[in-house]
């Protein structure tokens, strides 16, 4: 007998349970045997260990049988690979008088990415993708997540209209940055003329994919900064501030042993950002959406390969730190105060007044004395008040005329 919710019916044991407490009861108040009592009370026990097992039952049932798998990724917002299975057999079973073409997209590139920079970046990588492929594709396709790194576009038309949309999609499945390059091989099936079933057709523009790939000659020299020096020819030069950072450190007591800690940092802050799409670096307005998750993700990558393939875990310590901010409002761990290394306070003020001097693709370059008063009226809610006044008096000293040079002249 089932309940409504699908679990056993509890009320035979229940009444069971009750008569044996009442049986326990009757023979307490008359006098009855031990031995009648001790059957009594075994019954009980067994019957509410019954109970339990019964109660647990349901649970393992659901436990065991698994839960239908979503057919929308949660990383892209892009229908699964079940739902595509799915809707090509609805589209073979109505027997349309049309052509679908399938297209499979494979991404080469894409498992170094992933395994350079980390399972987060990956996921920032591939909902930055599907963006740009709902956007190329639009309502004249459907557009799928496949599994690991992969995509799947469906389309009705001309094959002239539908290799158009691939090679448009295509081109939104490819990216680069200056540490990576990620490119698309395509393979094709058009049902039900060359596949009669879904498998068929996944497995026709699988293999095509990958004959695509064996042929492509040109092959990407982009990668992950595996030492010191190829790190610093990814990076923009940051030889003029970086010695100002030192100077700070010194003025404000640091141990030269942790000077060029602070040196290098001020070097390789940024080096997370060979991570980043090239489009999102070089984005003239304000960055937001899906590509601001590179940006809150770009320090953990330095600190990933800082620590990692490049052997400099003090460094990737003050890199980690390097955009928190001294009210708590930075990231990526929220750290405030005291509690952020001072050679990150100090990176994150020298960085700051840099990346102000200099032009960026949304901002032309300030002039000093604006990035200077743009520091203090920062001092103690972005920045270090105690780093921004060692700024100022640094900057100061190195603005001054030097005196023997103006003698001899």
């Amino acid at each position: 007998m089932q309940s409504s919710s699908g679990s056993p019916s509890r009320t035979p044991i229940v009444a069971v349970v009750i008569v044996g407490v009442a049986a326990v009861a009757a023979a307490a108040a008359t006098g009855g045997s031990s031995v009648v009592v001790a059957l009594l009370v075994g019954l009980l026990l067994g019957v509410v260990s019954t109970l339990t097992v019964a109660g647990g039952s349901g649970e393992t049932r659901a436990a065991a049988d698994p839960a239908p798998e979503t057919q929308v990724d949660l990383v892209t917002g892009l229908p699964t690979h079940d739902k595509l299975i799915a809707d090509l057999q609805d589209a073979l079973a109505a027997g349309e008088d049309r052509v679908l073409t399938l297209y499979l997209f494979a991404l080469d590139g894409f498992k170094e990415y992933n395994d350079a920079y980390g399972g987060a970046c990956g996921d920032a990588l591939l909902e930055w993708l599907a963006r740009k492929l709902r956007d190329a594709v639009g309502s004249y396709g459907s557009a799928y997540r496949m599994r690991v790194g992969s995509f799947a576009l469906l389309a009705v038309g001309s094959e002239r209209f539908t290799n158009a949309l691939c090679a448009s999609a295509a081109s939104a499945l490819s990216e680069n940055g200056d540490g990576f390059q990620i490119y698309c091989d395509v393979g094709q099936a058009a049902l039900p003329a060359e596949a009669p079933s879904p498998s068929a057709a996944l497995e026709l523009a699988a293999r095509r994919a990958a004959k695509h790939g064996s042929e492509r000659h040109v092959k990407s020299g982009r990668r992950a900064p595996v030492d010191r020096f190829e790190a610093l020819r990814l990076v923009r030069s940051r030889a003029d501030i970086a010695t100002m950072a030192t100077g700070i450190a010194r003025r404000l007591g640091v141990a030269e042993a942790e000077i060029e800690t602070i040196e290098a940092a001020m070097h390789l802050c940024d080096v997370g950002n060979v991570a980043v799409p090239r489009a999102v670096l070089g984005y003239p307005g304000k960055i937001n959406g899906p590509e601001w998750q590179f940006i809150l993700l770009h320090t953990l990558v330095g600190e990933r390969l800082l620590a990692g393939p490049l052997g400099m875990e003090p460094v990737a310590l003050l890199v980690r730190h390097s955009h928190e901010r001294w009210d708590g409002a930075g990231y990526p761990d929220g750290l405030a105060g005291e509690a952020i290394p001072l050679g990150s306070r100090i990176v994150f003020v020298c960085s700051a007044f840099h990346d102000m001097t200099s032009d960026r693709p949304h901002h032309a370059a300030l002039e000093p004395a604006d990035a200077l008063a743009q520091l203090e009226r920062g001092a103690g809610s972005q920045f270090d008040p105690k780093v921004v006044a060692a700024f100022c008096a640094e900057f100061a000293d190195d603005s001054e005329p030097d005196l023997d040079v103006v003698v001899e002249a």
